[in-house]
């Protein structure tokens, strides 16, 4: 067995892990924010293995106001405006504005995927055909996965813009 199939057979072992624990979730928000994520070793911590998955995907969503029976809504054309958003996620998307490191944490590669998101806007015709991922709360919408898509729109279309989106009920 080649090192690539290995790889990519560890890498769907992990993909189907984690689909099991949230089965009625889309395939496209496990594979772009929890597998993503994960994959990406952005939860784990110091002797953290794949055997914890069990424990930490129920943490990582229990900490967004979810659950593992959350429902998900696909919105292909969800308006976008500044004035939608919680006070944390206006602070960063202003901090963050063309690709600036937030003070609070760092972005891994940052200005080079706000490029890339710029560039593939320009080619879409201005607005990425990809969904964004909120969660919507009681004084306004989170933004858990998409900040460089929704940080270059805005940039580009500052008074709003329109795009899918894939939306779940925070239960706070």
């Amino acid at each position: 067995m080649k090192i690539n199939e290995i790889i990519l057979e560890a890498r769907d072992r992990m993909y189907q892990y984690i689909k099991n624990i949230v089965p009625s979730w889309p395939d496209y928000v496990v594979k772009d924010w929890l597998y993503a994520n994960l994959g990406r070793g952005e939860a784990q911590g110091p002797g953290w293995s794949v055997r914890d998955l069990s424990k930490t995907v129920p943490r990582i969503i229990d900490a967004q106001g979810l659950s593992i029976d959350t429902k998900w809504q696909f919105v292909p054309d969800m308006k976008f405006t500044m004035d939608m958003w919680i006070p944390e996620v206006v602070a960063k998307l202003n901090t963050r504005e063309g690709g600036k490191q937030h003070p609070d944490f760092e972005v891994p590669r940052d200005a080079e995927r706000h490029a890339t998101q710029a560039r593939l806007a320009q080619q879409q015709g201005g607005v990425r055909k990809e969904p964004v991922i909120l969660v919507k709360r009681p004084d306004g919408y989170d933004l858990i996965e998409g900040w460089h898509r929704t940080i270059q729109h805005f940039a580009k279309y500052p008074n709003g813009y329109t795009s899918p989106a894939w939306v779940a009920q925070s239960s706070w």
